[in-house]
């Protein structure tokens, strides 16, 4: 079933880009969303660990946003396609979560960090379209940066919470607790400059920023620093 939905996700993809209707990415971020839905109900918990619905979750979130903020229909079209052609050359089997951590917190704090993560990182992206126009053809790109920094801030929170019902302990003193405190205070900085005259102008540029900023979150640390939070 996985193929057939991310077969006709593209197919919807190509549709918007060729003939330019935005119609057609909303349902195709449905479709996605709906595959997530029921690979969560199988599985018993939101399988956002994997690298396929990783990426299957962020491009239902760009194209539902493209559909809702006015984005240009082949921009997001088209990236949608290609990454979505990459998921199936991906292994759709989600590797069990050991039972020691799938706690109902666990599942929380990882599942609003990777929806915060996925709003960030297609802001940046619409933030970058927005660098190379002026005026008419950009995107509203701070409504995802609200949601993003709401995602991030509760998941921080309920990371605490589950970080002191494991350890006893708050914030671990490790790469990733330190570099996500650095990210909160980045995207804080960046939602404040939607609002500030002076620094308005900048919003693009630095949610830019915020997008790479959570790639190094989401590869970098685990792979480079490991820790708890490496995998």
């Amino acid at each position: 079933m996985e193929n057939l939905v991310i077969l006709s996700a593209i197919t919807l993809c190509l549709f918007a880009v060729a003939l330019k209707r935005r119609f057609s990415l909303l349902i195709a971020g449905l479709g996605l969303a709906f595959l997530l839905v029921k690979r969560t109900l199988v599985l018993g918990y939101p399988p956002l660990f994997s690298p396929f619905d990783s990426i299957v979750t962020f491009v239902a979130l760009l194209l539902i946003s493209a559909y809702f903020l006015r984005a240009e229909p082949s921009f997001a079209g088209g990236l949608a396609a290609v990454l979505l052609t990459l998921t199936l050359f991906l292994p759709h089997q989600v590797k069990e979560i050991p039972p020691i951590v799938r706690t109902p917190l666990f599942i929380v704090h990882v599942s609003s960090a990777m929806l915060s993560y996925s709003l960030f990182g297609v802001g940046a992206l619409f933030s970058l379209w927005n660098l190379g126009k002026k005026g008419e053809g950009r995107v509203k790109s701070e409504e995802l940066l609200k949601w993003g920094f709401f995602l991030f801030s509760f998941s921080l929170w309920v990371g605490a919470l589950w970080a002191f019902t494991a350890w006893g302990d708050l914030f671990p003193l490790e790469p990733k607790s330190l570099f996500s405190l650095a990210f909160w205070l980045y995207a804080a900085f960046t939602l404040h400059a939607t609002f500030d005259p002076k620094l308005k102008r900048f919003t693009d540029a630095l949610s830019v920023g915020c997008g790479a900023f959570v790639l190094f979150l989401f590869l970098g640390i685990n792979f480079l620093f490991g820790g708890s939070h490496g995998f």
